[in-house]
């Protein structure tokens, strides 16, 4: 990596880990507002554990907004282990570099601009039966 992308991925970095606990607050609000005793006991695990990847649990609740802030919490948590990695900004279908203009606007990117529309094409097929 250049020292320009080690600055660009060093600032995406810090802008991922400021949203992480943005969302880790939110949800964590969330959660404390429920009097159903499942997410309270939850809340407890949770607590107890610190494991945020474990707040997929969440699905089996039906909590629709927390389901939404919880995958953007794991595409970051991915983006930031990518990071730590070096393997940030490598596509995850055909294995190029993901612009640093994509990267700066959508800093969990996870593909590169021509596979992510190939992805949606073909995931709009899968779930609609066409396009």
């Amino acid at each position: 990596m250049t020292n320009l992308e080690n600055l660009i991925a060093n600032d995406i970095a810090t802008r991922l880990n400021s949203r992480r606990d943005v969302l880790r607050n939110t949800i964590r609000r969330h959660l404390h507002q429920s009097d159903d005793p499942k997410v309270m006991a939850f809340v407890n695990h949770l607590a107890e554990v610190d494991d945020w990847v474990e707040a997929d649990l969440l699905n089996d609740l039906d909590i629709a907004q927390s389901n939404l802030e919880l995958a953007e919490l794991r595409a970051i948590e991915a983006a930031l282990s990518a990071i730590k990695a070096g393997t940030y900004g490598i596509c995850a279908d055909c294995g190029e570099p993901i612009s640093l203009e994509r990267l700066n606007a959508e800093p969990i990117a996870q593909r590169c601009i021509v596979c992510q529309e190939k992805f949606e094409k073909s995931h709009a097929i899968a779930e609609n039966g066409s396009i």
